[in-house]
């Protein structure tokens, strides 16, 4: 990928959705120069309007992509009714669903690779793990930077799994979330308080979990015949601890299939 020191802009941006917008914007505060391809002109008037000395064109039945390196970032069913003109030098794709193999029969790039960005990237605070040629491995790390943390994981099927993990796993917290606000206001605390207190508490954990291993943690908290203790065989008697591991397995099973 061509950093802020070089000075011809050849990072081509195909699509922007919400995940899109979250990569183009990191892009840019990062001084990375790219240019956006789009499928509709009120979606060109749209980024126009944020972005007003940015290059974005409306793609036709094909995009050029000569020399280019490529971020696709459309939906699968998408992918697989374009036609894409020219070699690129590298072809980096954040479809869930589409393995390489697909793309290296529709698309002519020097490299390839595969990303799979989460939610968190409207905040810079993505996870996203990646896999592909090696000959690119540290800059589509240093790119994916720009909107959190870029991880580069050996093989798709890996790749799968991160999926499972860090991309559903917002959901699966968001559920954790959910429900320590409704215990607390089950048992009489008030749900704008609740609210906040959990919000407190995720972005505590946060540091702590970027400090220690999680059982640590655990074992930190928990006191011989403590509150926590008490908590804790609650959620153990409930099968919680399965129950993530089963979530998890799920979603990963579901991402390795094409």
């Amino acid at each position: 990928m061509p950093t802020k020191d070089e000075k011809s802009c050849n990072v081509l941006l195909i699509g922007a959705g919400n995940l899109g917008e979250a990569l183009l914007d990191g892009m840019l505060k990062n001084d990375i120069d790219v240019a956006v391809s789009v499928r509709t002109h009120d979606k060109q008037l749209k980024l126009s309007e944020y972005y007003p000395s940015l290059d974005i064109k409306v793609s036709d039945d094909e995009i050029d992509i000569t020399g280019k390196d490529v971020i696709l970032a459309v939906k699968p069913n998408t992918f697989y009714g374009m036609k894409f003109v020219g070699e690129a030098k590298s072809f980096i794709s954040v479809m869930a669903k589409v393995p390489l193999c697909d793309i290296r029969d529709r698309v002519s790039a020097g490299f390839y690779a595969r990303a799979m960005p989460n939610i968190a990237a409207k905040h810079e605070k993505s996870v996203t793990a990646i896999t592909g040629d090696e000959e690119i491995r540290v800059n589509t790390v240093r790119l994916f930077s720009s909107i959190g943390r870029g991880v580069w994981v050996d093989s798709e099927d890996e790749l799968n799994i991160a999926t499972a993990l860090a991309g559903s796993g917002p959901a699966f917290l968001a559920v954790v979330a959910e429900a320590m606000v409704d215990g607390a206001v089950r048992v009489g605390l008030k749900r704008a308080l609740a609210e906040e207190l959990t919000e407190g508490l995720f972005d505590g954990f946060t540091a702590l979990l970027e400090n220690s291993k999680a059982s640590k943690i655990k074992e930190d908290v928990m006191s011989p015949k403590g509150t926590t203790a008490a908590g804790l065989f609650e959620l153990e008697s409930n099968a919680v601890r399965a129950s993530f591991m089963k979530a998890v397995e799920a979603a990963y099973i579901k991402a390795s299939k094409v």
